[in-house]
């Protein structure tokens, strides 16, 4: 991991954090194989959690890279992993 001293607003930081949280609740449950395949429900809020950290990143002109941008949910800086 890269340390990017980038760093998300208070309020970015409370809506990351925020959906850290449920997905670490969210059961590994699924509807179908398809479903189970993907992760199921917790499988979908992880997904959703690591795109919400990218597109914030982007909106503070971070470069779009291959992967997902990491987040310390500490301090709010952007990871480049």
């Amino acid at each position: 991991m890269k340390r990017l001293n980038i760093f998300a607003t208070e309020e970015e930081k409370e809506r990351i954090n925020k959906l850290h949280k449920q997905a670490q609740k969210t059961p590994v449950m699924a509807l179908s194989s398809a479903h189970a395949m993907r992760g199921g429900f917790s499988g979908e809020i992880w997904d959703r959690l690591k795109k919400t950290i990218h597109k914030i990143a982007l909106s503070h002109e971070l470069p779009e890279i291959e992967g997902y941008y990491g987040f310390d949910g500490k301090n709010g800086e952007f990871l480049k992993v």
